[in-house]
């Protein structure tokens, strides 16, 4: 209900910024600078995951719980100090580092620095929030992260509905600042209140035991951002509005992609970490057999009905305001297609969920160079030759066959998985997905 909750305010939240404020060059250098930060605390985000977490709860199963919170506050106090560097160094000269990281025009830059300049500041709060609201997952406060994303659309909202005429586009900025304050303030005195951390202590990092495997971890995710980052650049050369409308179909993705992949895999992170911790292998492979199977089929069947309604849905949510109806048609198109990455993000979630908790992030750098490097060379040589509709294609093509490298390479984690009926099924799954994108590709 919580997850449900916030990811619907989040939704409106971005739809209101259409409804205001239309999709015109300032709503793309908003999108694509917010973007940008949240690439940044992904790549914070996916070592606290795939590292910290596992690591941390080793600790406190293993040795003792005070010790475990000594080891995960170190990286607490590590980001933060991090966060704040990042945002002084971009304040210093944005419109050059805009200018190098963007192919917007510089009088465009400049006519929103203030924009600009708003946002940097969540540079800090994002990478600071996440990692506490990642430490509470993994006491099982499950709702910690939904309550965030609540909060801070929520105000985003209000800030939105009541200084939108006052404030400009900067209310945008402004509104996500005052959410993440508020969340920093309420999570911090949760976990000092029921937790009982202690934020101000000597850090302690264990770098040997985190070393190894963060370095491997963290260079595979690094394709990973620049495959993020590469369409944004090439879309930021696009006529304007035109990578705010690509942002709304992207949106609109997320509401299936946060109830359902991230929630799932998010909780079933914990577990696959906890039984992995306590040796429980056979159970293991039960429940990632459940999880392919059933999941899934179930993700894909809701794929295959979001692409078919996806005209009407643009058109109830977006005709109206100050939506354009170009943008609403790139919307839409993107959006039939691109659901049907739903599926496949959700067994590589799975995977390497797996592959972290098993300390075998080798295997994860391994797939991640794999689909990112397929990636960048299909965006390189695909969109400009094809143009932006080919753009979910080039994206859900290497998930495909980075999906089917990481069920053969399950085998030698879990002994006991039945291969063979895991291969049949992904072959299934990848046939109807290629039919059916073969067929928007070429009758739309």
């Amino acid at each position: 209900m919580f997850n449900v909750g916030g990811k619907s305010v989040a939704f409106i939240q971005q739809w209101l910024i259409g409804y205001y404020f239309g999709t015109h060059s300032d709503t793309d250098v908003f999108f694509f600078t917010y973007n940008i930060i949240l690439f940044i605390s992904y790549f914070f985000l996916n070592f606290t995951t795939s590292v910290l977490i596992p690591e941390g709860m080793k600790i406190r199963n293993q040795e003792s719980d005070e010790k475990s919170k000594l080891f995960l506050n170190s990286y607490i106090q590590t980001y933060g100090l991090i966060g704040i560097l990042l945002a002084i160094i971009s304040l210093l000269d944005p419109i050059s580092i805009f200018s190098i990281i963007s192919s917007f025009p510089d009088d465009v830059i400049t006519d929103n620095l203030a924009l600009i300049t708003w946002c940097l500041p969540l540079i800090f709060l994002n990478i600071t929030v996440s990692i506490m609201t990642e430490i509470l997952a993994s006491y099982k406060y499950f709702t910690a992260p939904n309550l965030v994303t609540f909060i801070n659309y929520t105000l985003g909202i209000l800030f939105i509905v009541f200084f939108h005429d006052s404030l400009g586009i900067n209310v945008i900025a402004i509104g996500l600042i005052a959410g993440y304050l508020l969340n920093f303030f309420i999570i911090m005195h949760f976990m000092h209140k029921v937790l009982h951390w202690e934020f101000i202590q000597l850090p302690h990092f264990r770098i040997k035991q985190v070393f190894g495997s963060g370095i491997y971890s963290q260079a595979g995710y690094i394709v990973y951002l620049v495959a993020l980052y590469v369409p944004q650049y090439l879309f930021s050369q696009l006529p304007a509005g035109s990578l705010t409308a690509i942002n709304f179909a992207d949106k609109l993705l997320s509401i299936p992609s946060i109830f359902l992949v991230a929630q799932i895999t998010n909780v079933m992170g914990i577990k696959i970490n906890q039984l992995t911790s306590l040796h429980s292998f056979s159970e293991l492979s039960k429940l990632t057999k459940k999880l392919t199977l059933w999941t899934t089929s179930g993700l894909f069947i809701a794929a295959l009905l979001i692409s078919v309604l996806s005209i009407p849905i643009i058109q109830l949510l977006f005709s109206w305001g100050n939506y354009n109806s170009d943008m609403m048609y790139i919307t839409a198109r993107i959006l039939s297609t691109m659901i049907f990455y739903l599926p496949f993000s959700f067994l590589f979630g799975i995977y390497t969920k797996i592959f972290n908790a098993s300390a075998k992030q080798n295997k994860v750098f391994y797939l991640q160079l794999i689909t990112q490097g397929i990636t960048l060379a299909l965006y390189f040589y695909l969109i400009p030759k094809f143009g932006i509709y080919i753009y979910p294609t080039s994206r859900i093509i290497p998930y495909i066959l980075a999906t089917a490298i990481a069920t053969v390479m399950l085998k030698s984690t879990l002994k006991e998985i039945q291969m063979s009926r895991l291969l049949i099924f992904h072959l299934i799954l990848t046939l109807a997905t290629l039919i059916v994108l073969w067929s928007y590709l070429t009758t739309h």
